[in-house]
């Protein structure tokens, strides 16, 4: 190697930090920047709104709600946890797209009023951390265009990503939610935390199959 080759080389080798620090500080700033709009800015991003053919529709059955059915990525609510003063975006569809937006609606189960399992998934470090902070008895209020449908939570479990019984119908309307668990987990989180809970009310005029 010549002189001029080993002062490339040298120069590189004093460049190669400055350079690795760089792009981290460019990874770091963009996660930091996700983070944000995940958390802190999560209820001021701008989404599209689902709207019903008549939000003020009543019904002599949920089936008739939600027409025509939400796209994947409206926003269809909003849940609130009185008790954590937390209020969480909910939009239409579970990928992973869905999920950087807020909660996520599963579109295989049912929706507000429609009388049975409402399945709603989130990310625990972001909108679903709250659920480490819920109890049994707590309420939690899904707001939407036909009004509010209020739940009151059961009781929790934690199951493996593969018990998707979790999602199955129910014969009466209830809201189950779901986050990865352990919280504090780094990476990828091997369980499923599940809240359910049981219907409390709803919107006049509004009937839900419940006993």
């Amino acid at each position: 190697m010549n002189a001029r080759a080993k002062r490339r080389f040298a120069l590189a080798v004093r460049a190669l930090p400055l350079v690795l620090a760089a792009v981290g500080a460019v990874i770091a700033g963009d996660a930091g920047w996700t983070y944000l709009w995940e958390t802190v800015w999560v209820n001021d991003r701008p989404l599209p709104v689902y709207a019903p053919r008549d939000a003020e529709l009543t019904a002599d059955n949920g089936a008739a709600l939600w027409v025509p059915p939400p796209k994947d990525g409206q926003k269809i609510g909003e849940l609130v946890f009185p008790a954590e003063r937390v209020s969480v975006p909910v939009v239409q569809g579970d990928s992973w797209a869905d999920l950087s937006l807020g909660a996520g609606h599963d579109p295989a189960s049912a929706l507000p009023g429609q009388g049975s399992n409402v399945y709603v998934a989130g990310h625990r470090d972001t909108v679903f951390h709250v659920l480490s902070r819920i109890h049994r008895g707590d309420l939690v209020q899904f707001d939407t265009p036909y009004g509010r449908f209020t739940y009151r939570v059961t009781w929790t479990q934690i199951v493996m990503p593969s018990a998707t019984y979790v999602t199955d119908p129910t014969h009466r309307e209830t809201l189950t939610l779901q986050t990865c668990w352990p919280f504090d987990y780094f990476g990828f989180a091997p369980m499923r935390y599940i809240v359910h809970t049981a219907y409390v009310s709803g919107p006049p005029g509004l009937v839900h199959r419940n006993p």
